[in-house]
């Protein structure tokens, strides 16, 4: 086993003898013997160990496990302790992918303040059949039936190589002592049916069917890298980089042919899901202004161009300021004054408003504009909708959710980086000019 784990990561490069490496250590079978592993090949590492606070007293047995492992051994052991049921709800995801969120920033961090090579988490054989079928199941394309890489970023699979049954015999001839989750038995997840009751079934149905899986997603990892050099290769012919995303030519994507493959695995690093397909190509036939989400993008038509940007988190909060000393503190402005109308030229650009300071009633709120905002535009006699106001000046729609307005009351004072209103102007009776630039 030490000669094939090390064969293993000498092949994939994974890591060398002057690598430092962290371990992310459950307290399990299979991290515990990857920590032997490591330990007998005499590779420098410490260990981290997450506790998500999901099976109380079991899950404080593994933590006190794991830090006296490494007690015994020499090897420094750092923990966390996460809330993951509370990140689970605020992020509206599910207790799996909050605790995987939770864990990987972590990660990163330790690697990054430790000045570890990669950390290496300790999926086998078997876990990555796994995966291959949970994606089967779902729907995916050719890179969803590769399975789990030995390598992606700063994270290694130094395990990949070996079975279930293997790991268990070595733990079993070095007396590995380890921790079972008792959630591993159950039937609760998807994972565990398909652990427990699909692949023995495929087992019985063909002998081998564990290597011929495994066999097929080597070739489909191959057959991946090619298409993601002729996938990479239109990319940079279609797309172009923008300040707030990316953009393309609706034109240039609609005659790609085949169109729905190209299509799905040209967006396919936004996140879109393959049961998405369909609605982009709906939508690259629609008008300016349609648009779709994936989990982490928008993507939007505008003018014969789809646009494509992360997804924020939300609108920003109202800000509310009682005196003009708490507009100084906020660092929303790079200047911000109080002028007399004789003491000097008012200062020039659309990032700079200057108003008549007599009109102004604090609080003052800035906040992100909504439908059916309006305002009297500076020159003009009538109001006009900030809807219609920003399709006039030609606003791209993904610049068009970053306006924010500054209000005195309820009307509308400076449409923040384009014109104030009519109302708040300097006239011949202004005494004081507030001039605000962001």
């Amino acid at each position: 086993m030490l000669q094939r784990f090390l064969q293993y990561s000498n092949q994939e490069k994974l890591f060398s003898r002057s690598s430092r490496i962290l371990l992310a250590v459950s307290g399990g079978i299979d991290s515990m013997v990857m920590a032997s592993l490591f330990r007998e090949a005499g590779t420098d590492h410490e260990i981290a160990h997450c506790n998500f606070t999901l099976r109380g007293r079991e899950s404080d047995g593994d933590e006190r496990f794991v830090i006296s492992y490494g007690a015994k051994h020499g090897i420094k052991v750092q923990t966390m302790r996460f809330d993951t049921l509370g990140h689970a709800a605020s992020r509206k995801i599910s207790v799996q992918m909050a605790a995987r969120e939770l864990r990987y920033e972590w990660f990163d961090a330790l690697v990054s303040r430790g000045g570890f090579d990669a950390v290496a988490v300790a999926h086998n054989l078997d876990d990555n059949i796994e995966t291959f079928i949970i994606n089967l199941l779902r729907g995916t394309g050719i890179s969803g039936l590769t399975g789990m890489s030995p390598r992606h970023q700063n994270v290694i699979r130094p395990l990949l190589f070996a079975r279930r049954d293997e790991i268990a015999a070595w733990a079993a001839e070095k007396k590995v002592k380890f921790r079972e989750d008792s959630s591993n038995a159950g039937l609760k997840y998807a994972r565990n049916m398909i652990r427990h009751l699909v692949i023995p079934d495929l087992e019985r149905v063909r002998p081998g069917a564990r290597n011929a899986i495994t066999a097929t997603m080597s070739h489909l990892r191959s057959s991946s890298e090619i298409v993601d050099l002729h996938i990479e290769k239109i990319r940079q012919e279609i797309f172009r980089c923008r300040e707030e995303g990316y953009e393309a030519d609706i034109g240039s994507l609609i005659a790609l042919q085949p169109a729905a493959p190209h299509i799905y695995e040209l967006f396919r690093r936004f996140n879109i899901s393959s049961g998405q397909t369909g609605e982009l190509l709906s939508l690259l036939r629609s008008s300016t202004g349609r648009y779709m989400d994936t989990a982490t993008h928008r993507i939007l038509v505008d003018r014969g161009k789809i646009l494509v940007t992360e997804k924020s988190e939300g609108p920003p909060p109202d800000q509310l300021f009682h005196s003009i000393d708490e507009m100084h503190i906020s660092g929303l402005f790079t200047d911000l004054r109080v002028l007399h109308p004789s003491d000097e030229p008012i200062p020039p650009g659309r990032l700079t408003a200057c108003v008549d300071l007599g009109l102004i009633t604090f609080p003052l709120t800035i906040r992100q504009w909504a439908p059916g905002d309006r305002f009297r535009p500076l020159g003009m006699t009538r109001m006009k909708k900030i809807s219609d106001f920003l399709i006039d000046l030609k606003i791209p729609a993904t610049a068009k959710d970053k306006v924010l307005l500054l209000l005195s009351g309820e009307e509308v004072v400076w449409v923040m980086g384009y014109r104030i209103d009519d109302r708040y102007r300097i006239t011949d009776r202004t005494e004081r000019i507030l001039s605000m630039t962001i």
